[in-house]
Formats: C-alpha cells, structure tokens, sequence
C-alpha cells in the first residue's frame, strides 16, 4: 500500500478524531479550574491524536513506514501511562472528597460498584481482535529478519489489549454498568 494512502487514512482519523482532542484541548486551557486528573486525562488524549497526526506527516515526508508506526507506538504508550496516572489522581481526589463530605454527613459510604465482567469481555476481545490484526499486519509486512518484525508484533500486541483493557476498565466503572 502507498504511503500516500496510509497518510490519508491517517489524515482522515485524525480529523474526525476532533471530538475527543478538541475538548481535551479546552480541559487543558482551563488550568486550575479542572481537576487534576481531568487535565491529565486529557493530557493523555492530547498525546494520542498529536502523535498519530505526527505519524501521519511523517508517512509522507519518509519513504520508510517505521519511523511513523515508531510514532504511533510511542504516543499510544505515553497516552496509556498518563492515563493511568490520570486515573490513579482521580481515586486520590475521590478518597479527598469522601473525607470532606464525611466530616458533613458521618453516615456510612456506599459500597463501590464492581464493573460488569461482560463488559470488561467486550472491551478485552475488540482489543484481542485489534492487536492480532496489527501484529498479523506487521508480521505480513515483510522487510528484513523475522526477529525484529516478532518483536514489533508482540509489543503491539501487547500495548493495544493493555490499552483496550485500561479504557474497559474506566468506561465499566464511569457508567457503572
């Protein structure tokens, strides 16, 4: 397949990407007026779309595509380690209010709500379904000794079902379901 066309698709995702990097964006603007975690949150997502934009800038001025996918790879791992910061100040910030609001209320906290394991499933298999299609991709791709290409598909793998995981995890517990 021709860079072009891959940088177009990327182009293409990530234009339509704008509602999730848009307010993300605004989030960040806002400074102290968001919570913590909400900023790193959006950090998290602000670094995801710049870095697949950047990958796809890079498939057109690169004759290489390992250079962008190298991009990707790595926005999509500082994206997942911010957000898991983002999500462990959320719990800090939840564990200060529950203080805050015991010392007006003194009756007990609910119990928290586990997520629903179906849902977890759902997420795991897209997740399970989208890392095999990438590390088939790269192991078809071809170029070079196997060695590497492994590797390349492994980590992939890897990242995109931790990822998938970490976003099931926060959508089940956000609605509750």
């Amino acid at each position: 397949m021709s860079h072009i066309v891959l940088a177009i698709g990327t182009a293409a995702i990530t234009a339509s990407g704008c509602v999730w990097y848009l307010p993300a964006i605004a989030d960040l603007q806002a400074g102290e007026d968001r919570p913590r975690s909400a900023r790193t949150a959006a950090a998290a997502c602000v670094t995801w779309w710049a870095c697949l934009a950047l990958a796809g800038g890079l498939l057109l001025a690169v004759p290489a595509w390992q250079p962008a996918a190298q991009i990707a790879l790595a926005g999509l791992v500082a994206g997942v380690l911010l957000r898991v910061r983002a999500h462990l100040q959320s719990r800090l910030e939840q564990r200060e209010e529950a203080v805050r609001w015991a010392l007006i209320d003194p009756s007990p906290a609910p119990l928290p709500v586990r997520p629903s394991p179906r849902a977890l499933l759902g997420w795991l298999l897209v997740g399970l379904a989208i890392a095999s299609l990438g590390a088939a991709s790269i192991l078809l791709a071809g170029g070079g000794p196997l060695a590497p290409r492994l590797a390349a598909a492994a980590g992939s793998a890897v990242a995109v079902s931790t990822a998938f995981l970490l976003i099931g995890l926060g959508n089940a517990r956000r609605h509750r379901i």
